[in-house]
């Protein structure tokens, strides 16, 4: 069993983000909550506004990956407010501000322990759960006030108010109140954690800083499985009664929150993986109170995201821990999901075990062992691609082999062949990646659809199916696909306005399609998991500025939402980029920052296949700061040149601006990566190992020359035009 006992202040309570909760060792002792009274005319017409959805929200402000300090802004009633929130070790300091005038009153809401009173001392200090609390332009009631069932203290009228609460009074000697939270203290602590986290400037300005918010506003503690993690979205998990993980969303947050904070990230992967050694599968949802899908998975990416993480942020007996599991699923998928036994796979649902979940009746009046649940393994709920697939119910599956899961399923085995050697066990290595040589002649042989010139899913009677989806690009991500045909892949199709291709990237589902119009979920809109996958599959292919193109494109997108009404949404208008357009693209959803991921990687990224890349040819001026790889902080500027600092020092420099993929293992013979237009210099600044041959352009082999600056490789503009 994974378990988590996280300490600390955090917004951990799935019910609001207005409510701050202390955790010893994963254990609640103090939960409080602020709310806003709205007085009337009418005394029985006063209203306590204590319950928040994202709706409410004007902005998310900073917060903390793993704690605080947080700062959001919030409406109630048309009024804006400001909370602030920080703890220095055990102590809360939380001040709430309304930003414009108003005879609302701020009310602080004691809930844990349950039905205990605080003891007044004075009417601005008193003790609580053993702990001592200091109010500022906020008083305890001195008679009958608000008819709620638990303890407050009130603000004055249209007043900020401020409350600071240290927890753990009670186990040290000093009976020394907490000093009261003041605008110099939240202040510096806000600064000091910009100055750490990871931010962008230039065209990703805003972007790295929105990403993390969305999840860390979004990240829970669940008390009954014992797990830190950070669902879709806080919404989701008020109106599901409790906090939920699904598959491949939380392996993406993962890789989102390993460039700042490694811990959220494997607490997000170990919590995801944990059914997997009940049930021999990551399920398509598990939740708090046990629901959880016994019929069905989700897309097998969870030995690719471990692959990245653990080049990101190496941790060996981590990964010795989620091996097993990983393995165990990847032996799921051809037990349960070969219908017709032709060793390509098919998305489907089990009948066995049969389970209830009464909660979901209403919407799916079939919760295992139909077509609806098929779809939802894919997780493309309602995508076209699907709407003439027939479900059998002999062999649990579609009728209908299908690209992506196979593509899925081919990088689940080259990650497994990654991670098995990482862990030094050449047997297993070798078995998966004689697995995934068979896989890849399976697909090539059977899904290029040659007429068309692309992949395609296909009927069982031999059909190619008409509609396609960026699941036609997987093959790239998977290193599938022979040249020629990623070539004509990219060009035809990827490329075409008409299918792919626009202002707005990519639709889940062809332009051309009949359901695009529909513009509903699946059905036409955009989402960042197909762009996130897609732009891995092109620069794996080294199609560098056609990835380049797709990530300035989402990034675009992605901030004209979030500058708009700050949003980060679910899926966008692929005609718009609108996020805010449907009632089923929700707000505040994390992986809606894939789009903001995709760009950052343009600076920075670790690609699966062995190397660090820096820089790019064709994206604008950016700079991202305290970029996490390898236990080591990186700053990338971007410019006319690229320049790039690793923990304070000079690493490397570019003139002018280049491409740079460099092999992460310093032992491998493999050369540097050199993409290039015209004559330019790259050094290595304070190199730690011997210097090895580069490779500009893929034709042009360049040596290095061993200067005051470091290593240093030179080439002219006729070497570039080769």
């Amino acid at each position: 069993m994974t378990a988590h006992l996280p300490t600390g202040w955090n917004t951990w309570d799935f019910r609001g983000f207005n409510r701050l909760t202390y955790l010893r060792r994963g254990r609640p002792l103090v939960s409080l909550l602020y709310a806003i009274w709205q007085p009337t005319d009418d005394p029985k017409g006063c209203t306590l506004h204590d319950t928040f959805r994202w709706d409410s929200v004007r902005s998310l402000g900073p917060h903390a990956p793993l704690g605080l300090p947080a700062r959001l802004d919030f409406v109630v009633a048309d009024v804006p407010y400001r909370a602030t929130a920080v703890a220095e070790k055990e102590t809360l300091h939380l001040s709430v501000a309304p930003l414009a005038e108003t005879d609302q009153r701020v009310v602080f809401v004691f809930l844990l322990p349950e039905g205990e009173a605080p003891m007044v001392d004075t009417p601005t200090t008193g003790r609580f759960a053993g702990g001592r609390i200091s109010l500022e332009r906020a008083t305890w009631p001195s008679d009958y006030f608000l008819n709620i069932p638990h303890s407050f203290a009130l603000g004055a009228p249209g007043q900020i108010a401020t409350l600071t609460l240290d927890p753990a009074a009670q186990r040290r000697t000093t009976t020394t109140l907490p000093a009261p939270a003041d605008s110099t203290t939240l202040a510096a602590a806000l600064t000091s954690y910009d100055q750490q986290s990871l931010s962008g400037d230039g065209a990703l300005a805003d972007a790295p800083q929105a990403m993390l918010r969305a999840i860390a506003w979004n990240t829970l503690y669940d008390q009954r499985r014992k797990l830190v993690l950070s669902p879709v979205s806080r919404d989701w998990c008020y109106d599901w009664r409790g906090p939920i993980a699904f598959c491949w969303d939380t392996f993406f947050v993962a890789l989102m929150a390993s460039y700042e904070e490694p811990e959220l990230a494997r607490a997000n992967f170990m919590a995801v993986t944990e059914p997997i050694d009940r049930l021999g599968f990551v399920p398509n949802y598990v939740m708090s109170h046990g629901a959880v899908s016994l019929d069905r998975s989700m897309p097998p990416l969870g030995a690719y995201i471990a692959w990245k993480l653990e080049l990101l942020r190496p941790d060996r007996t981590w990964l010795a821990r989620v091996y097993p599991r990983l393995r165990k699923w990847h032996q799921f998928w051809m037990a349960n999901r070969d219908g017709n036994g032709d060793g390509l796979l098919e998305w489907g649902s089990n009948a066995d075990p049969a389970y209830e979940f009464p909660q979901l009746l209403p919407f799916n009046p079939a919760i295992q062992h139909a077509a609806i649940c098929a779809k939802y393994e894919s997780g493309l709920d309602n995508s076209p691609m699907y709407d003439d697939a027939v479900f059998n119910k002999q062999t649990n599956t579609f009728e209908l082999t299908d690209v992506g899961l196979n593509c899925y399923y081919a990088l689940d085995c080259e990650a497994l062949a990654a991670l098995a050697t990482l862990l030094d066990k050449p047997r297993h290595a070798a078995a998966y990646q004689r697995e995934y040589e068979t896989i890849r002649e399976r697909v090539n042989a059977a899904l290029w659809d040659e007429r068309n010139g692309l992949y395609a899913n296909r009927h069982w009677d031999g059909r190619f199916s008409a509609r396609w989806s960026p699941t036609s690009f997987f093959p790239l991500l998977a290193g599938l696909a022979p040249s020629e045909r990623a070539e004509r892949l990219v060009r035809a199709h990827l490329l075409n306005n008409d299918e792919f291709w626009g202002r707005y990237v990519i639709p889940a589902i062809a332009r051309c399609d009949p359901a695009f119009p529909d513009n509903d979920y699946w059905r036409g809109r955009i989402w960042g998991p197909f762009n996130f996958l897609v732009a891995e599959g092109l620069r794996r292919y080294r199609y560098d500025r056609e990835a380049a193109d797709l990530a300035q494109r989402g990034l675009q997108m992605f901030l004209q939402n979030w500058h708009a009404d700050g949003g980060i949404y679910e899926n966008y208008n692929a005609t718009t980029g609108a996020g805010g357009d449907v009632w089923n693209a929700a707000r505040l959803y994390h992986w809606g920052g894939l789009m903001a991921f995709i760009a950052i990687q343009e600076l920075i990224d670790v690609e699966a296949t062995g190397y660090l890349r820096l820089g790019s040819l064709h994206f604008p001026a950016a700079g991202v700061r305290n970029a996490w790889v390898g236990r080591m902080r990186y700053d990338v500027r971007l410019g006319e040149d690229l320049l790039v600092r690793r923990d304070d020092q000079p690493y490397l420099a570019a003139a002018p601006r280049a491409l740079v993929r460099i092999p992460l293992d310093s032992r491998a013979p493999e050369p540097l990566q050199i993409s290039a237009p015209a004559a330019g210099t790259v050094v290595l600044h304070n190199p730690q190992h011997a210097p090895r041959a580069a490779c500009l352009n893929r034709t042009v082999h360049l040596s290095a020359a061993l200067t005051p600056a470091g290593h240093t490789y030179t080439w002219t503009a006729a070497q570039a035009a080769r």
